[in-house]
């Protein structure tokens, strides 16, 4: 079968495509940019292949199906997935019939979410990755017209379990001017709580509570990675997040661990944020977890049923006459 969309219906900025970010470009001064948390990304891609994925922020969106069943996957903490009168909670991989709409609400936690489709053409590349940054124009800017995919075989709803706990502290290794903080700094920087402040985008989340000084701002300006955090005169800290520029002039007192990226990024503006110091092994070893419940995604055990939901499931097909 062919001829199945996928319409974007009524685009807003915070939906963005992304893959796995534009790598091997920020030595040429290109954001390398990809997905808020790599966990929620990398489940949705497990449960739907495709190239690329929908990262959804807090506007919400809603998908169309055209031509023929689309199938989805979805991801995200504290978003809800409406198809008609069903309601329900990511993760979870659905087909959508032509006519109907996915509308993906965010409720009182979590900014992204994501949403795979199977089959789904994005057109060519720019620089070998399909991801989206807004600033600097590369990527797939308009989202109007709906993206030609695979059509397949209608099917229930699957639930799974999210394989991700967003509470807790964040994890921070030392940074590479962690030097130019004193240690009673460092120690307060672990210590007491941070505040995010409204100015949070996917370039960076920026930090507010006591004031973190370093000894001094004097540096060679140095590479960005994804986490960092840079410390400005001002002695608000700044994480730099998917969008981060290239390279950074400010001294970096540490850096988030890959595996509370996520932890971070779900985070809303007024959201407390406290930090906790890791080591190199415990970071490797948390990912490396990470990385193997997201391979092997776990079926969400439902212990109620919704009328809504079992009429949406095919519970019989055909009839069987019994005769003796």
């Amino acid at each position: 079968m062919s001829g199945a969309r996928i319409k974007v219906v009524d685009p807003n900025p915070f939906i963005t495509v992304q893959d796995g970010g534009r790598r091997g470009a920020m030595r040429y001064g290109v954001s390398e940019s990809g997905p808020m948390d790599w966990v929620r990304y990398r489940l949705a891609r497990r449960l739907v292949v495709a190239p690329a994925a929908f990262e959804v922020g807090p506007g919400g969106a809603r998908f169309a199906a055209e031509g023929g069943p689309v199938r989805l996957a979805v991801t995200g903490p504290g978003f809800t997935v409406r198809v008609g009168e069903a309601v329900l909670t990511p993760p979870l991989r659905l087909t959508l019939e032509p006519g109907e709409t996915l509308s993906l609400t965010p409720g009182r936690t979590g900014m992204w979410a994501y949403v795979t489709v199977e089959g789904i053409d994005f057109g060519a590349p720019v620089l070998g990755s399909f991801a989206t940054n807004a600033r600097t124009g590369f990527g797939k800017r308009d989202l109007a017209g709906g993206f030609a995919c695979t059509s397949v075989q209608p099917a229930g709803p699957e639930m799974f379990d999210d394989p991700y706990d967003d509470k807790g502290p964040i994890a921070v290794l030392p940074g590479p001017q962690h030097h130019m903080f004193s240690e009673a700094i460092r120690a307060q920087f672990a210590s007491e709580p941070f505040r995010l402040t409204d100015a949070v985008d996917r370039m960076g989340y920026l930090l507010e509570g006591p004031k973190v000084e370093a000894v001094s701002h004097d540096i060679v300006s140095d590479g960005i990675v994804e986490g960092a955090i840079q410390v400005p005169g001002s002695g608000r800290p700044i994480v730099q997040l998917a969008d981060r520029a290239p390279t950074g002039g400010y001294p970096k007192i540490g850096v988030v661990a890959a595996a509370d990226r996520p932890r971070l990024a779900q985070r809303r503006p007024r959201d407390e944020v406290r930090m906790v110091w890791s080591t190199v092994e415990e970071a490797h070893a948390r990912r490396r977890a990470l990385l193997k419940a997201i391979d092997r995604p776990a079926p969400r055990v439902r212990t109620t049923v919704d009328a809504e939901l079992l009429a949406r499931v095919n519970l019989v097909d055909g009839v069987i006459r019994a005769e003796k």
